[in-house]
């Protein structure tokens, strides 16, 4: 996907909001055709306009539906890096690790809120400056023409990473991150609605632009720039509702410089800093509690899909709690930390702790065979990075039969799924006749990634799945196209019912 890229042109200056006289000293610029001075471009204030640091909050008003849906992409596995210099911001599609996703940290489930309207009038060009840095370009020629805008906005939850800051040395190894300056803290989600207006409806009360109108917008006010459908905001359709959770603003911090001290403390783990590493809590609270709230911590990460940020979390919980270390099968806190290591791209390690784990909690009453099948069923819904031929089929149709039947996901997610298991289902041979999640992958793969499409709501996809998985053994004996033709209909529309007829 191309980078979301928003940028202002260098002419376009902060100026004055009174024009000053004819004589002008040399150097000072003059008048543009709105009559506004370009003083304001000579002092400091000016100069600054579109310093990031002035604007760690920005609206992200330029971005149509491909960049929305590139971060969203993003953001669904990872923390987006982007780089962010004056009033331009480029989200980093390659600073990602794609074999172990998370790598750099992950996002915290939505915080929901009850959420209210807020009203934003943009009347001169430092207020465009002030409030909309990255609309810049596309906005300050008409602003500094004399035009007025007005921008209302709803914010319905806000997601945060779990991981307060990311280095330079996280991310050094990766050239897809050689340019990052800052990475995405937190997004707030909701909707909003900018456009052109009179001062009269400037000052106006209501909504110019429909908001909590239930998708019955009757407004007459256009607006030149949206995200999400602020007339859904207050709707009480979950289906509605979805027009009023997309990204509008961002949080952004600046990358650290050098090294993660956590990292380099836990590699050194017999100096005074890797001893001071587990102390980072408030001093008042007592160990028990500085463990409890690591043990916590780790269990958020590990359920936003951050595994480097969860054992992170454990190795520190296991400094404050010795007799209940998440690495003793026997503490019961073994699966979470089998869980975290699958996340953080080692499948075989996870496995194992999780065969062993089971095998102290459960005794006798697991079978050997109970026990293995578990720790597969776990590695197809938590390992990453360098896996089996073995675990990589099962995690493919494990994110094939979740997309089919239990989540929606989209088109790509089903195709790459079905790549995967068709590629290796020729190959990995069932263990024996219990395998049956292997043995019958053949015969179930084609429509089960047809139904996942489906879901994703792509029956163009869904059908170009189907026929490509058909076994075909069974038209091997049919000759007539027609008559070929009137059986694979037959069988897709009894087989993907969302895509009947379609």
């Amino acid at each position: 996907m191309r980078p979301s890229t928003i940028t202002t042109p260098l002419f376009l200056l902060l100026a004055l909001g009174a024009a000053c006289g004819p004589r002008m000293a040399p150097g000072m610029g003059g008048s543009r055709e709105s009559g506004q001075s370009n003083l304001m471009g000579e002092t400091f204030a000016g100069k600054n306009a579109c310093n990031p640091e002035n604007h760690e909050r920005p609206f992200i008003i330029e971005w149509d539906a491909t960049d929305m849906s590139q971060f969203e992409s993003i953001a669904a596995d990872d923390v987006v890096l982007v780089k962010y210099e004056g009033c331009k911001l480029t989200v980093l599609d390659g600073c990602r690790d794609d074999s172990v996703k998370g790598n750099y940290g992950t996002y915290r489930p939505v915080e929901w809120t009850s959420g209210s309207l807020e009203k934003m009038e943009i009347k001169s060009e430092a207020e465009l400056y002030a409030n909309l840095p990255l609309g810049v370009a596309s906005l300050g020629g008409r602003v500094s023409g004399g035009e007025q805008f007005r921008m209302e906005y709803y914010v319905a939850g806000t997601r945060t990473a779990t991981r307060p800051a990311v280095y330079k040395g996280d991310v050094k190894s990766n050239p897809g991150c050689a340019s990052a300056t800052h990475f995405v803290y937190g997004y707030n989600l909701g909707a909003f609605a900018l456009g052109s207006v009179s001062k009269s409806s400037v000052e106006a009360e209501g909504s110019l632009y429909g908001f909590g109108a239930g998708g019955k917008n009757t407004q007459s006010q256009s607006a030149d720039k949206k995200g999400g459908d602020l007339a859904v905001c207050k709707a009480e359709s979950a289906t509605e509702i979805r027009g009023c959770k997309v990204p509008i603003r961002l949080t952004l911090r600046k990358l650290e410089g050098g090294e993660n001290p956590d990292v380099s403390a836990r590699k050194a783990p017999e100096t005074d800093e890797a001893k001071n590493l587990a102390a980072k809590v408030d001093a008042k609270i007592e160990v028990a509690g500085k463990a409890g709230e690591h043990w916590s911590s780790a269990n958020v990460k590990m359920n936003a899909r951050d595994g480097k940020g969860c054992l992170a979390e454990l190795d520190t919980h296991d400094k404050l709690d010795p007799k209940h270390k998440s690495t003793d099968p026997k503490s019961g806190k073994g699966y979470t930390r089998a869980r975290c290591l699958m996340l953080a791209g080692q499948c075989d390690a996870g496995k194992q702790l999780n065969r062993l784990t089971a095998q102290a909690m459960a005794g006798t009453q697991l079978s050997p065979e109970q026990i293995d099948r578990g720790a597969e069923a776990e590695a197809s819904r938590w390992c990453q990075g360098k896996m089996s031929d073995r675990d990589t089929l099962l995690k493919a149709l494990q994110e094939l039969q979740q997309g089919a039947y239990m989540a929606q996901k989209d088109g790509p997610f089903c195709q790459s799924a079905y790549n995967t298991a068709k590629r290796l289902v020729k190959t990995v041979k069932p263990k024996d006749d219990d395998d049956t999640q292997v043995l019958h992958a053949p015969k179930s793969l084609y429509h089960m990634a047809a139904n996942c499409a489906a879901r994703a709501g792509d029956c163009k996809l869904a059908r170009k799945l189907f026929e490509d998985g058909y076994p075909p053994e069974v038209l091997a004996k049919v000759d007539d196209p027609k008559t070929r033709a009137t059986i694979m209909d037959s069988n897709f529309n009894s087989l993907v019912s969302k895509c009947k007829g379609k």
